[in-house]
């Protein structure tokens, strides 16, 4: 079989064409969503990316015996975004739409639907991930997620005795 200039120029188009298509459904997707019921910010399919992230990181179990879910880091989460700026903000939440949609290529769902060990599995492969962009995404909102766990009151409450000026909420 003979590949010919304009059958790799025709698929280089498509790849490309497929790609801007894919940002565009996330991008309107994403676009200007409401606030969820009870939140200030994210909205549910948001806060659930939070809730789903935080317990595939931290699940039940282990001292304290409280997942990061049961903790109600997605609303930690959500105060901490409404206090940021608008840019930002809104950069913020458009990477949690895309960390969600990530896995719809590889498991054929969002990354808040899958199963706690498929959870685990992807975040596994985001934070030891050969691509840069995608580790360094996955680490900034680990970042966040775990300062909302590590002062919640009842993690706290372990921690407390290594900082003498008090710590937790």
């Amino acid at each position: 079989m003979r590949i010919t200039r304009r059958q790799v120029l025709a698929a280089g188009l498509a790849v490309s064409a497929a790609g801007a298509i894919g940002v565009a459904a996330v991008g309107v997707a994403w676009w200007d969503r409401p606030a969820g019921a009870g939140l200030l910010v994210l909205s549910g399919s948001e806060h659930a990316f939070i809730q789903a992230l935080a317990e595939a990181w931290m699940p039940r179990g282990g001292v304290p015996a409280l997942s990061g879910a049961d903790a109600e880091l997605g609303g930690w989460f959500d105060a901490v975004v409404a206090g940021m700026p608008g840019p930002p903000r809104r950069q913020l939440k458009l990477l949690l739409h895309v960390l969600d949609a990530l896995p719809l290529a590889t498991h054929g769902s969002h990354y808040s639907a899958l199963q706690l060990d498929s959870r685990q599995d992807v975040l596994r492969a985001w934070l030891h991930s050969d691509r840069y962009l995608l580790r360094s995404a996955a680490q900034a909102v680990m970042v966040l997620v775990g300062l909302g766990w590590s002062t919640h009151p009842e993690v706290a409450e372990g921690i407390r005795p290594w900082f003498g000026c008090g710590f937790g909420r």
